[in-house]
């Protein structure tokens, strides 16, 4: 029988619902017409949430909605295998907007900010994830920090995973990057090249001031994975790095938000499965390319992902 997977979580502290629509020839200041393309319940973790559904990785989405939206969350992943247990905050889900002009081939995305947390909030949460992470589950905090949070706040808790022996990756921004440099150990961490700047203090422009940027990461995180767009990713390890080369033709690409989450999907699907790190990467960039394909937010056909995994090129990098 098939060794039975460990657990994944995926934790949504700012989740959002995203909004796409299609505005040809898109104009500042006018009225312009536009097509609704999809209405979702979204953020970073919601979407890692749902690729890993499409895999059919089992996964358990907890977090925070807006008042009167916890049904809604859970019909969206209806005959999945993700289930949700999210908490309702005091506040309405904040809205993002994309708007895609398909004429010029640009997106523009408007993002809302986001309610508050109460210290009862906090404390559930911290309940909450003292129940579900275990050690070698998976706990992955992605997502910008809700108004007020601090890095002090988030690293309590992602310190009780982190006590728990899981395996915790953070793919956050602003605050979230703090306890990166200040805070606990981590298992895995996912900047695109302006954050591994941030991150470092100085421009990370070549390979060599990429890798040294990351080797400093390293005494605090397992697993560094710097995302480069359609360039692909690169992933460095204590032993080694890799970059993973995509082959896609940029005139197939429809929408690229949400285009990280599914690669931090597919890594997280690979590792669970035993994969080495760099058969991960390469799993990821196929189903991060994959999501490039569809116009709605979170989607990917597994099939996409499989033809194109088969065209990604992972190499070492010196």
């Amino acid at each position: 029988m098939p060794k039975e997977l460990p657990s994944i979580i995926a934790v949504s502290l700012n989740t959002a619902i995203d909004r796409t629509l299609e505005v040809p020839d898109l104009e500042v200041g006018g009225h312009v017409r536009g097509r609704l393309v999809s209405i979702q319940p979204a953020g970073k973790a919601v979407n890692v949430a749902r690729f890993l559904g499409t895999l059919g990785t089992p996964c358990i989405l907890t977090g925070f909605v807006g008042e009167g939206d916890r049904d809604r969350f859970a019909r969206s992943f209806a005959k999945t295998a993700v289930r949700v247990e999210v908490f309702e905050g005091r506040g309405p889900t904040r809205e993002n907007i994309t708007l895609i002009d398909p004429a010029r081939g640009i997106e523009t995305h408007v993002r809302d900010v986001g309610f508050e947390l109460s210290e009862d909030d906090l404390e559930r949460m911290k309940k909450k994830l003292g129940i579900l992470a275990a050690r070698r589950a998976y706990v992955i905090f992605a997502g910008s920090l809700p108004p007020g949070m601090d890095a002090e706040t988030f690293d309590r808790l992602v310190g009780v995973c982190r006590d728990r022996n899981a395996y915790v990756a953070v793919d956050s921004s602003g605050l979230g990057l703090d306890i990166v440099r200040h805070g606990g150990p981590l298992w895995f961490v996912k900047p695109n090249r302006e954050e591994l700047a941030e991150l470092a203090g100085r421009p990370v422009e070549t390979d060599l001031q990429m890798r040294e940027a990351a080797r400093r990461l390293l005494e605090r995180v397992e697993l560094v994975v710097v995302t480069l767009g359609q360039e692909g990713a690169c992933l460095f390890t204590r032993t080694g790095a890799w970059r993973a080369t995509p082959h896609l033709d940029p005139a197939q690409i429809v929408n690229t938000v949400g285009c990280g989450d599914a690669l931090l999907a597919g890594f997280v699907h690979a590792h669970a499965r035993g994969g080495a790190p760099e058969e991960c990467l390469r799993r990821g960039v196929a189903l991060g390319s994959a999501a490039a394909l569809k116009a709605r937010t979170g989607e990917a056909d597994p099939e996409d992902a499989e033809r194109l995994y088969a065209t990604v090129e992972v190499t070492p990098m010196p």
